[in-house]
């Protein structure tokens, strides 16, 4: 957010940018659940009135075929994919939320 602050300040001032807690601070062994999940994010069913569902077990299981993900490692993976795409859905919730009652 800081980079896009710094492009476009008008539409988001840098006093708008969270700052991240020291606790939360990126490892580099994120970025492989990041990139998994920006592949896989739209590997999910879509509602008609709105609303997204979890990516699918199938989605997960392919993905992790494909990069020979198995074993203890595959539950690693099921486990932090998982709780990645639980945290966008409930952002999504409250985004949804917030937009009827404005």
């Amino acid at each position: 957010m800081a980079k896009i602050a710094a492009e476009f300040p008008l539409e988001l001032p840098a006093a708008k940018v969270p700052t991240r807690p020291e606790e939360a601070r990126a490892e580099y062994w994120h970025q492989f659940y990041w990139q998994a999940w920006e592949a896989l994010r739209f590997d999910r069913q879509y509602g008609a009135m709105g609303g997204e569902s979890p990516i699918s077990f199938i989605a997960y299981d392919v993905y992790a075929r494909r990069y020979r993900i198995e074993g203890d490692a595959f539950d690693r993976f099921l486990a932090f994919m998982t709780a990645i795409d639980t945290e966008w859905l409930i952002h999504v919730a409250a985004k949804a939320r917030e937009a009827e009652n404005k």
